[in-house]
């Protein structure tokens, strides 16, 4: 078998499983058919984190090996935004006051786990020799995005919730996190990756945000400045003419007819 067709056939075909396997178990209403969207991701996520074992000669198998690395870690993130969510002051689904600790150690273990990955020991090293080039750019993007999201999302709460200045508060703290990790990232050297690597890759992010955030402003932009020029091109509608004694006669018997009755003794 070519390495194009292994590659095909023990990555990229169980990647789509993920998504379409993900996609049939969140857009089901039935048992059957959630329960095997869940077995079709899971199945296809084992594959694709096995990847660098089965597919090793494959640059893509570098994506499983990464994915594998930060499962764990991001898993304990999710788990704890979930519990910190659900532990407040939420109106369905409300869950125990007592769970936002555990939401808190979660989030705290999970951030540790990334940042012992950067520089402590846990650096995903592919293949045994250099750091997996995909961990040097999801890092700094994702140090990035939490502090730029956790800063509108604790203006916004500001600006438009009612009484969320707690929420508020957690939002500043974790941007204010992100950004000293940042800085961290910026001036320290870890045990398998150097600040000047991390540098880098960081400006790389910020030059990649920077694109997307200007790409949405331009298509929106764009779509406002076709709606408008469409909508001056369209000349005002013409009135309608006023009802005829006749079509008036017409519409009071319709009426009658279907308001009108004899009441029950």
């Amino acid at each position: 078998m070519s390495e194009i067709l292994k590659a095909l056939l023990l990555f990229w075909l169980p990647l789509s499983m993920i998504a379409l396997g993900a996609w049939v178990s969140l857009s089901s209403k039935g048992n059957f058919r959630t329960n095997f969207g869940r077995i079709t991701a899971i199945i296809g996520l084992l594959m694709v984190c096995s990847s660098p074992w089965t597919v090793p000669s494959s640059p893509s198998s570098s994506i499983g090996h990464l994915i594998g690395f930060i499962i764990g870690p991001s898993s304990l993130l999710l788990i704890g935004i979930y519990l910190l969510i659900f532990s407040g002051s939420v109106p369905v689904g409300k869950l125990p006051t007592s769970d936002r600790n555990l939401g808190i150690f979660c989030m705290t273990l999970g951030s540790v786990w990334f940042c012992l990955m950067q520089w402590g020991v846990f650096t995903p090293i592919y293949d045994g020799e250099d750091v997996n080039r995909f961990w040097l750019i999801f890092f700094p993007t994702l140090l990035l995005m939490v502090a730029s999201l956790s800063s509108v999302l604790s203006i916004s709460m500001l600006v438009i919730g009612e009484e969320r200045q707690t929420e508020s508060s957690v939002m500043r703290s974790i941007s204010l996190i992100s950004m000293v990790l940042i800085i961290c990232g910026l001036t320290f050297d870890g045990k398998n990756i150097s600040s000047d690597t991390f540098t880098t890759y960081f400006w790389l992010s910020v030059s990649d945000l920077f694109g997307i955030l200007v790409g949405i402003s331009l298509s929106i932009f764009i779509f406002g400045l076709v709606i408008y020029i469409y909508e001056k091109s369209i000349d005002e509608p013409k009135s309608v003419p006023p009802p005829t004694i006749d079509e008036l006669s017409q519409a009071s018997q319709k009426i009658a007819n279907n308001i009108g009755g004899v009441e029950s003794e």
